[in-house]
């Protein structure tokens, strides 16, 4: 950050020489690493900085850490939402949207929604009232927003690529994927690209260096070959992991694209680089499973029997199911009707169509996680419009 010194130069105290001034945040921030506070007075070093500040739009507040010891070294100011993560919040939903008027859905599985928005690209929503062939299988389905215009947004969701069409009417409604108003479900990209991509009808391997971990979400973004596009999109459950490579639980279209590939993932956290995390609600096994696949003519519908107590918006992982099986990794979104006490009821996408009576499995929230390293925002965030006042002082070389 350019420090504007309020005064054209410090001002003496004692030894030292205090300084005032204000400066905007960098448009692309550096996660760890901070955001280099530049003196504009050549010959001056800074010697201290003040402690704790508030952004003037109360939304962030900075720390400033020197990257030395000793007198005459650099600061960086770490930029820290003042909404942090409270580990084991449910992730649920932000207003809903006006409905769409149109959507386009190419062979690329690229979707286009034409509508009244305030997104951004990054940003997860979760669609629903969708009533046709061009909208009614993406009900509970989450996505990650890859551009959005005030009038238009796109999404990609390989998965129905078996349901492409050219443009349609439809009256589609989304709402923001968030642990409140003020920590919306992110992704933190993953600097290495996704080389190899091969999924059997329930499981999916990836080839990718990564640090990544039993039980976290990714999201798979970038550009998939021809022969890998039904993955484009997906968010998926890891499952094991290696330095080299990761597998998911998969539903659908086999996939054997095992080289040269050119994708990425991201991990799915919340302020301060938390990985978001599936949490147990509900109280016993389930005992039942019913799904309707998704399709032209219908939203994928799974009903679940379990003692539980979730709510309607809740966004679950379907994990370990003995007999149904390819509805392990299933992430869909819980609906208000026919939920009970022992019934959930979700929106998400499925290619199964069929019940069976279990002994085993869950139906786990996605919740919070624990904050990782400093708490600082994520590399990538523009902190461009964020103003601070700052003080300290200074020595003259």
């Amino acid at each position: 950050m350019y420090l504007n010194l309020l005064k054209g130069y410090p001002d003496f105290i004692g030894k030292r020489k205090a300084f005032a001034g204000y400066g905007n945040g960098p448009s692309s921030y550096v996660h760890g690493v901070g955001d280099p506070l530049v003196f504009p007075v050549y010959d001056h070093y800074i010697d201290s900085v003040a402690g704790t500040v508030l952004s003037l739009s109360g939304n962030y507040y900075t720390i400033a850490v020197p990257s030395g010891v000793g007198p005459r070294q650099n600061w960086n100011l770490l930029w820290l939402p003042t909404v942090n993560t409270t580990p084991n919040v449910p992730l649920g939903l932000g207003p809903l949207s006006a409905a769409a008027t149109q959507s386009t859905y190419t062979s690329a599985g690229l979707l286009t929604v034409v509508g009244a928005n305030t997104l951004v690209p990054g940003q997860f929503i979760v669609f629903s009232n969708g009533a046709s062939g061009a909208g009614i299988f993406l009900n509970g389905v989450m996505a990650q927003v890859t551009s959005a215009t005030p009038t238009t947004y796109t999404v990609n969701f390989g998965q129905g690529l078996a349901l492409a069409y050219t443009i349609a009417t439809d009256t589609l409604k989304y709402q923001v994927v968030q642990a409140s108003a003020g920590n919306l479900l992110q992704g933190q990209l993953n600097p290495a690209p996704i080389t190899g991509v091969l999924a059997t009808a329930i499981l999916l391997t990836v080839t990718q260096a990564n640090s990544y971990s039993v039980g976290q979400f990714v999201a798979l973004g970038g550009t998939f070959k021809t022969a890998s596009l039904y993955a484009s999109g997906a968010i998926v459950e890891i499952t094991s992991a290696s330095s080299t490579g990761w597998t998911a639980k998969w539903q659908g279209t086999i996939i054997a694209q095992t080289s040269s590939e050119v994708a990425t993932s991201a991990l799915l956290v919340t302020n301060g680089g938390a990985p978001v995390q599936a949490s147990q609600s509900a109280f016993g096994a389930i005992t039942n499973t019913l799904a309707v696949a998704a399709g032209a003519s219908a939203a994928g519908l799974i009903t679940l029997t379990s003692i539980q107590n979730m709510q309607a918006g809740n966004i679950i992982a379907i994990q370990n199911v003995g007999v149904n099986t390819t509805l392990n990794g299933t992430i869909a979104t819980v609906i208000a009707s026919g939920l009970t006490n022992i019934v959930i009821k979700a929106n998400g996408w499925t290619v199964i169509e069929n019940t069976q009576a279990e002994t085993v499995g869950t139906a786990s929230v996605l919740v919070t996680g624990v904050e990782a390293g400093a708490g600082d925002v994520l590399s990538g965030t523009n902190l461009s419009a964020e103003q601070i006042q700052i003080g300290g002082f200074c020595g003259q070389y």
